[in-house]
């Protein structure tokens, strides 16, 4: 516990000086703070993803679906000349999301594993597809996005970010979030103390999907101009998923840990490769390395080591105060 104090604590300082080095860039449109914005949305994503992949256990491939709806309801109305202020754009974002998730709930959340991986990547390729075809929805030419100050939408994203990531730690430890624990670790005993797996899952998945359409609304803000491709790709549910398994599943620092890295990786390989996909090549290099020295994800390994250490240096400590203290009565 003291470990995950101690690391939470570099975290919180590590992002709150994000914070400021993205308010301090934002009039220039720097590299910097694109990049923190970038990690920023994807850890918000990730945290909506993990909430029904790690801790109700059912890997979804087609959270992309979601970001999608949420950065297209935010930039629709504008596409059509309807002047919508900017908190009800995202709260929309956020609420159209949540509510398909609830619709769609009833038959995706009746087959699991495997079955269920495949059928969120299905639903993924139908939007996809749907959105690129459609002139009502704008087709491939996309939609442009009112512009929003920087000065104003940087330190929101950034500030949103830090809520999401407090708000999802506090639903984890409330009984909602201990009941999802109980239908992934043990379904059949959480049916025996009257927990309802079928709702509880919906319950995961409707605020999972409600969290990653508020981090396409953001993105929309961000980009002023969405397209379907890079919205509703599946590389967009790739590195959401890649994300929270790379940090840890099942953990909220997780999706923070492995969002970030993923994104600086990404970014990173891409500047130093200039053979076409060479960075996904060191991408796939640096994750199976990862998962094979830290299989429950880098967040996990930390705390690990850093338990490790902690116990070590105590121990050090006891034994010289024990040799400390047999020496005096030596001497006495």
């Amino acid at each position: 516990m003291k470990a995950k104090k101690l690391i939470l604590s570099l975290i919180g300082g590590a992002i709150l000086m994000a914070a400021y080095l993205a308010y301090f860039h934002a009039s220039n449109q720097s590299y910097l703070s694109s990049f923190i914005v970038y990690i920023c949305l994807f850890l918000i994503a990730g945290q909506g993803w993990n909430l029904l992949g790690g801790y109700i256990g059912e890997v979804s491939f087609g959270h992309a679906v979601f970001f999608g709806i949420g950065a297209y309801a935010v930039a629709l109305p504008g596409g059509y000349n309807i002047d919508l202020p900017l908190p009800l754009l995202v709260i929309l974002g956020v609420i159209i999301a949540g509510l398909f998730a609830w619709i769609i709930s009833y038959p995706l959340l009746r087959i699991k594993g495997l079955s269920f991986l495949i059928g969120t990547f299905g639903l993924g390729v139908i939007f996809l597809n749907v959105f690129k075809s459609s002139q009502f929805l704008f087709a491939s030419k996309g939609v442009f996005v009112k512009f929003v100050s920087p000065e104003f939408l940087y330190p929101l994203i950034v500030s949103l970010t830090i809520l999401t990531v407090i708000g999802v730690a506090l639903l984890v430890k409330s009984p909602l979030g201990l009941s999802f624990k109980a239908v992934r670790d043990v379904p059949e005993a959480a049916e025996m103390i009257g927990i309802n797996l079928y709702r509880t899952k919906t319950k995961a998945l409707v605020i999972g999907a409600m969290i990653t359409g508020l981090a396409g609304a953001l993105y929309a803000l961000y980009e002023m101009h969405i397209t379907p491709t890079a919205t509703f790709d599946t590389a967009i549910s790739n590195d959401i998923l890649l994300g929270a398994y790379v940090g840890g599943c099942g953990t909220v620092m997780g999706p923070v840990i492995g969002g970030a890295i993923l994104i600086i990786v990404q970014e990173t390989a891409r500047s130093m490769i200039t053979v076409s996909g060479g960075h996904n090549l060191v991408l796939g290099l640096i994750l199976i390395l990862v998962m094979m020295l830290m299989k429950q994800g880098i967040w996990v390994g930390i705390c690990q080591v850093t338990d490790k250490l902690l116990i070590r240096i105590r121990n050090k400590k006891e034994k010289k105060d024990e040799n400390t203290h047999k020496e005096a009565e030596v001497v006495e």
